[in-house]
């Protein structure tokens, strides 16, 4: 008797395996429509096609009597992390990195380290 039980219940737990397997019931609904981008990622978009290297003079607001050489400034923009992160370098043309800058979009913030890699 007891081996009887143990048979049936088998067989009723592999009817309803095959049942469900066949069924509708465990397939994935069709995808939605992706959700129109927010002015932030507009924004972000447009942000992202600077990415490249650029070099130009600078303008500051540093009283004239203080007598700073003001020497060409190197940009360096590239997208990293699958498009979300815009990572900005800027450094005195012609001299190694010191200074790091990454904006993250999802954040809102700007994240800054000095020094060197």
């Amino acid at each position: 008797m007891q081996s009887l039980r143990f048979v049936l219940s088998v067989v009723l737990t592999s009817l309803a395996t095959v049942a469900f397997a066949q069924s509708d019931a465990h397939k994935m609904a069709e995808p939605k429509a992706p959700a129109p981008k927010s002015e932030a990622q507009n924004s972000f978009d447009t942000m992202k096609t600077l990415a490249g290297d650029w070099e130009g003079p600078v303008k500051t607001d540093m009283p004239v009597e203080a007598k700073v050489d003001i020497k060409p400034l190197h940009v360096s923009m590239r997208v990293t992390s699958r498009g979300n992160v815009l990572v900005h370098e800027f450094q005195e043309a012609g001299t190694p990195l010191d200074r790091q800058s990454t904006t993250i979009p999802s954040r809102c913030c700007t994240s800054t380290r000095t020094g060197s890699r």
